[in-house]
């Protein structure tokens, strides 16, 4: 209600109220208006300050008379302290019934301003954790104090329990509480539908007899609210179809947060903290109450609730990270953070203001300190401290025959033979080459590797390279660097704590207007706002998912809730702006010293915590000079211990026969190599005798046949010259001459036209016998067709009218809106996309991979794949919430920037940097697409969506 409709309605009453009297006909003035409701209006009462009257409307005057005096009669007001029970009944006119008095409700506020975050930081600017667990504690007080009276509440809701700035609670209409007197019982005929238990949901509760059970359900109801900040424990995400309103969740038993998923079909709503994050008997607790068993009396009673909050109590821990964070010692981590680093602008709960006014330390003195520290500097090489050793061998060593001798000897003698089946050819070449290869290998090794229990100076050169090896490690400076790189980051962040202070408050005084609509928007809450077609159900929802007033609203948050599509958004959005334009900015209204009180606040307390750092690393940089400082010190006089032995025994062994390596080495590189040249000098290859003759009329039936060698007898002991063609001819070989019937006819002798000549005489051939072939000329390849062409931006577009299949075939997959003439960016960008779907290297080249790709029946389409618009309901009732391109993924309130599309066995997989508002972190996503459905996987959790283009 408007403050002009508000004074309306006093002025309008004040009339009817003038004559208002108590039992003994004492007149009761009335003072200032406090609040109406649907029932009737609250009054101060002149002169009596600790008092308050509740005036009802006429028509609910005559209802509640009995009722009434039936509460006074029976004296209950002075048995529980912690309700706001009628004291007397008052009167108007001739002695009709008008309402009756009550104890005034000190400085106390509605609960739902204290669990609710945005209402909290200003109406309870100091509360923590604590308090609200302690507020918990002392409702469920105030509801056993009542239920000791015989009294039910019946329509336990947030609007009907107060509580303050030290955690004391009291509950208010006690005129509406289910009561019984002289066997006549009044029931409550009213409730709330997200506080009325699930057996009552839908019923009429006029003639309802109404149990502590009943009222259990709703106590639970706002405990839990206060432990999980303003959510409710039924508004969830439903994992069925259609909607799932609060009320039929509340009737089905489906507690959001219970453990049994697969019976309630929901899920807590995004960024929630879940029962995990509390004690395991609250957990308990919240399961009996909300569950399916709690209508046959399972629910815990107020007293059950008093046990368990006061255990609770005794595990809160503070967080490391936020001193203004408090979480119980179960909890996996501290859930405000997280939800602070989840939703942008959202604040659990403010740092508290109290500024650190005491003398700080000298924090000169401790930076010189730390800067003072002797850097150790690069660690020397352990072999630059090692002594110069001239070690003579012993005598006993010098002839002795090396352990490891007869392998080498085998080995050399298999390398002998594999170089002469080379040179003789009587093997493949790689098979020659492979056993002479063979045969190094044994051959060749250091003797020292041959044998666990070797020779000494193996072990010993072992010692010293573990030695060694512990040198690099543990000598090593990066870890005295790195501390004292962290220092100095700390030193900086401090010095320009003055800086970022002056700077905060800057931005306060530039964004005066911003912050005085806020608070301005702050002061109207979702419970007071009459909003069409957003009732009770409706707020509690809302109010679960963190918008309790003007303020929180916003289009994005409002229609990323199920069941609320933008109508809904609408209206709330229209109910913003109508109070947005009510709002009046004062220049001249200073900055809210609250907001100052929480930069000085936060700057100071980042301040404790930098010189606490920086005390630490003076500590660690310390530690970590001496330690590298001693270990580079020990170490090397245990080497230089196991150097000087490891050069007497490398001295001995080198003496023995076939000890040194670099000996093997020789030895066998000249044994191989003359077993090599002995074996072309002994041998010519095979003879013309037994080659059997060919005869004259024989045909060449290669493609690529040999010229016909000529052999001709030369007088005297001269061999026979044999004259092969040095070069070889494209044609086919000529058939041979008809010889003089007269002259013998000579052997001839075939040889693979590959094969050069055996020695210099058949380098000198006689001249031809038969007429000479054609010139040889050159044999090249056939054109090949190209293997890869790369599409680019900066080629001349093609002159030929038909355009590139594989550009059609992009189309028919969706990844071009037409079929290009050519290459151009549009047909660039989406092969790109193709490839990068298709699981191929993220560029825009037309490789053969990709051509094969594309006329695969296997191509995966646009349509099938991560690339389009998303929504989170399959219908895309509330229009594209999500689109993904091979760039980014972007929704209204953030974006992930994509930076490399990793292997992925199903689906894809990306790695990139997601930002909400001023929140950036790293990211690995992974995507996976059925149907019409997409899964969107990373760290921060899973959610579906359906595609809508």
């Amino acid at each position: 209600m408007t403050t002009k409709r508000f004074c309306l309605f006093a002025e309008s009453q004040m009339s009817r109220l003038k004559s208002i009297f108590d039992q003994q006909r004492k007149p009761v003035p009335l003072g200032k208006l406090l609040g109406r409701g649907g029932e009737g209006a609250v009054f101060e009462i002149v002169g009596q300050p600790d008092l308050v009257a509740k005036i009802y409307h006429p028509d609910k005057a005559r209802e509640r008379q009995q009722k009434i005096a039936a509460m006074v009669a029976s004296g209950i007001q002075t048995k529980v302290s912690n309700a706001a029970f009628p004291l007397s009944p008052l009167y108007e006119g001739v002695g009709t019934f008008a309402g009756f008095t009550m104890h005034r409700i000190g400085k106390q506020k509605p609960v739902h301003q204290l669990y609710s975050p945005a209402s909290r930081r200003n109406e309870f600017p100091n509360a923590d954790y604590r308090l609200l667990l302690r507020t918990a504690q002392n409702i469920a007080r105030a509801v056993a104090a009542v239920h000791s009276t015989g009294c039910v509440i019946g329509d336990l809701n947030h609007s009907g329990i107060l509580v303050g700035a030290d955690a004391t609670a009291t509950l208010i209409d006690c005129d509406s509480f289910q009561f019984s007197a002289n066997g006549k019982a009044f029931y409550c005929a009213v409730g709330v539908p997200d506080y009325t238990p699930p057996e009552l949901q839908g019923r009429s509760l006029e003639n309802i007899d109404r149990t502590p059970n009943h009222d259990a359900f709703g106590l639970g109801v706002a405990i839990f609210s206060l432990l999980f900040l303003g959510r409710h424990p039924f508004a969830g995400r439903y994992l069925g179809r259609g909607d799932m309103p609060e009320e039929r969740a509340i009737a089905e038993y489906r507690f959001a947060y219970s453990s049994d998923r697969s019976r309630t079909q929901t899920e807590t709503p995004p960024f929630a903290p879940t029962l995990s994050y509390i004690p395991r008997e609250l957990a308990v607790a919240f399961e009996a109450c909300f569950g399916p068993g709690g209508a046959n009396g399972a629910r815990p009673k107020a007293a059950d609730w008093i046990s368990l909050l006061q255990r609770a109590e005794t595990q809160l821990v503070k967080c490391s990270a936020s001193a203004a964070h408090f979480r119980f010692s179960s909890a996996p981590n501290c859930p405000w953070c997280a939800l602070e680093k989840a939703i942008p602008g959202f604040i659990a709960f403010p740092f508290p203001l109290n500024v650190n006014t005491a003398t700080p330390l000298d924090l000169g003195q401790l930076i010189a300190a730390i800067r003072g520290v002797t850097d150790p500097g690069t660690a020397p090489s352990l072999h630059s401290a090692m002594p110069a050793v001239q070690s003579t061998p012993s005598i006993q060593n010098k002839g002795v025959l090396d352990s490891s001798s007869g392998q080498f000897v085998l080995a050399t003698l298999g390398g002998a033979i594999s170089a002469v089946l080379l040179r003789l050819g009587y093997l493949p070449p790689l098979i020659s080459l492979g056993a002479l290869a063979a045969s190094a290998y044994f051959a060749l090794r250091n003797p020292k590797q041959l044998h666990a229990k070797g020779p000494r100076a193996y072990q010993l050169k072992q010692a010293w390279d573990q030695i060694d090896q512990r040198y690099r490690t543990e000598g090593d400076a990066s870890r005295f660097n790195e501390a004292r790189r962290q220092s100095e980051l700390k030193i900086r962040e401090y010095n320009e704590l003055p800086n970022e202070e002056a700077r905060r408050l800057a931005e306060l005084s530039c964004r005066q207007r911003e912050i005085q609509l806020r608070y301005f928007l702050e002061r109207y809450s979702l419970v007071n706002a009459k909003i069409k077609s957003v009732g009770s159900a409706r707020k509690s929802t809302l109010r679960s998912h963190g918008i309790d007033t003007a303020a929180d609203i916003s289009r994005q948050r409002i229609e990323s809730i199920p069941g609320f599509g933008p109508a809904t958004a609408g209206l709330l959005l229209s109910w913003r702006s109508d109070l947005e334009r009510r709002f009046v900015f004062n220049p001249s209204q200073p900055v809210n010293p609250s907001d100052i009180a929480q930069v000085k606040s936060d700057i100071a307390q980042r301040r404790i915590n930098l010189e606490a750092a920086l005390k630490t690393d003076l500590m660690a940089i310390r530690t970590a000079a001496a330690e590298i400082g001693r270990s580079r010190n020990d170490l090397t006089t245990r080497a230089r211990a196991i150097w000087v032995e490891f050069k007497q025994a490398e001295a001995d062994e080198k003496v023995r026969v076939f000890g040194d390596v670099s000996a093997r080495r020789w030895v066998f590189g000249v044994i191989c190599f003359a077993a090599f040249i002995v074996a072309g000098v002994n041998s010519s290859g095979p003879t013309a005798a037994s080659v059997p003759p060919t005869p004259p009329s024989s045909r060449s039936t290669t493609s690529a046949p040999s010229a016909v060698p000529n052999i001709s007898k030369s007088s005297g002991s001269t061999p026979p010259i044999v004259n092969v063609p040095t070069k070889m001819s494209t044609q086919a070989a000529v058939p041979p001459q008809l010889w003089d019937s007269t002259q013998q006819t000579p052997p001839r002798v075939e040889r693979k036209p590959q094969e050069a000549p055996k020695n210099n005489f058949e380098a000198a051939a006689a001249p031809p016998a038969v007429p000479p072939l054609d010139p040889p000329r050159e044999v090249k390849p056939p054109p090949q067709p190209m293997t890869e062409v790369t599409p680019s931006i900066a080629q001349t577009a093609p002159t030929v009218v038909v355009p590139d299949p594989s550009i059609g075939r992009l189309n028919d997959l969706g990844f071009t809106a037409a079929i290009e003439p050519s290459w151009t960016v549009t047909a660039l960008n989406g092969l790109r996309e193709f490839k990068i779907v298709n699981h191929l290297t993220a560029d825009n080249r037309l490789d053969a991979m990709t051509t094969q790709a594309l006329q695969s029946p296997q191509a995966i389409a646009r349509n099938r794949s991560f690339l389009g618009g998303w929504a989170t309901d399959a219908a895309c009732t509330q229009g594209t919430q999500l689109t993904i391109s091979v760039q980014e993924a972007r929704t209204e309130g953030g974006v992930c920037t994509f930076d490399a599309f990793l292997p992925s066995r199903s689906g894809w997989a990306v790695r990139g940097h997601c930002q909400v508002g001023g929140d950036r972190w790293p990211a690995t996503i992974s995507f996976g697409v059925s149907g019409i459905a997409l899964s969107w996987s990373s760290a921060k959790g899973n959610a579906t969506y359906y595609r809508c283009r």
